[in-house]
């Protein structure tokens, strides 16, 4: 519980995460975006977590954790503690977080932040059903290698 207290206060100074898309949305390029990220996969949401600290926000809650199955991986490699196909999000409750359903597919564009992993909002990450031509375009910029 300490631990993610800690990784909650240490996320709200990212500099990586927006409230506001600065330029846009999305405000970046998905070759730029393939560059920072750790490694860009489809996943379907299997579980949402709500992090409540009682002390600042005893009403509402800090964060959100999603558990993501793995589908099929784009670009890159996910690490080696990603266990068994399964990464958790990290979902800061601001403007910047990026909204997932549970049961729901998504292309992602993963990155990693001190102990844990998260999608920019402003970025190219989105439904699957939505992303077809942004997959599409990643797949002719890796050559389809994880295909």
């Amino acid at each position: 519980m300490q631990k993610i207290i800690i990784l909650i206060a240490l996320l709200g100074f990212s500099s990586q995460l927006f409230a506001y898309c600065d330029g846009g949305y999305p405000n970046v390029t998905v070759v730029e975006e393939i560059k920072q990220a750790s490694f860009v996969a489809i996943g379907k949401v299997t579980s949402r977590k709500i992090v409540v600290d009682p002390i600042e926000d005893p009403e509402g809650y800090e964060a959100e954790l999603f558990h993501v199955e793995i589908e099929k991986v784009l670009y890159g490699t996910p690490p080696g503690y990603v266990v068994k196909g399964y990464l958790t999000l990290y979902n800061d409750n601001t403007s910047s977080r990026f909204n997932m359903d549970v049961g729901e597919s998504y292309l992602m564009f993963v990155s990693e932040y001190l102990d844990g992993f998260y999608i920019d909002s402003c970025g190219n990450s989105g439904t699957v059903t939505k992303s077809k031509e942004i997959i599409k375009t990643i797949q002719k910029i890796v050559g389809d290698k994880h295909a």
